[in-house]
């Protein structure tokens, strides 16, 4: 009894451990991690709305409720529904590997949403560069120069006594 336990739990972990990896997936959906077959990061044109990854581009359907969908469209170039997909992954298609990881880490995006990373870089970035250029604005208020430069030669040359003579 005991071991038959233990071989059932050896098993368990072998096939865990060969199965698809979510947080793998991410990286390979946001760009941390290259594709084997050097093909193009999905983030670029697609979102998925989790934590675990950046926001994505606009240019192609939001992936959030997608898990387990897209398993299919990633092995088949000709189910690609997007031109533009099949002429990027022409020749760069995905290894087993990666689709398993990129299905399981839709999964999980779909069973645990949250805004991405990168949601609201664009009003930290407007806050920042306002921020910054009143700092500028006020260090340039300063040093901002009442008269010419030359001025300051031309009233030093007419004082001079050689004229006066």
């Amino acid at each position: 009894m005991m071991f038959s336990r233990l071989i059932l739990f050896i098993l368990f972990m072998t096939a865990t451990s060969f199965g698809a990896d979510a947080n793998n997936g991410a990286k390979l959906f946001d760009g941390t991690k290259s594709f084997e077959n050097a093909a193009v990061a999905c983030v670029a044109c697609h979102n998925v709305n989790s934590a675990m990854v950046i926001s994505g581009g606009t240019l192609a359907m939001d992936l959030s409720a997608m898990g387990g969908a897209i398993e299919y469209s990633l092995t088949n170039l000709d189910a690609m529904s997007s031109d533009v997909m099949k002429k990027a992954y022409k020749g760069k298609m995905l290894t087993k590997a990666e689709i398993a990881d990129i299905d399981a880490f839709l999964i999980k995006a779909a069973a645990e949403p949250g805004e991405g990373i990168g949601g609201n870089f664009v009003i930290f970035g407007v806050i920042l560069a306002a921020i910054l250029y009143a700092l500028l604005s006020m260090l340039n208020g300063r040093k901002k120069l009442r008269k010419s430069v030359n001025q300051d030669l031309y009233d030093r040359q007419t004082k001079s006594s050689w004229r006066d003579q």
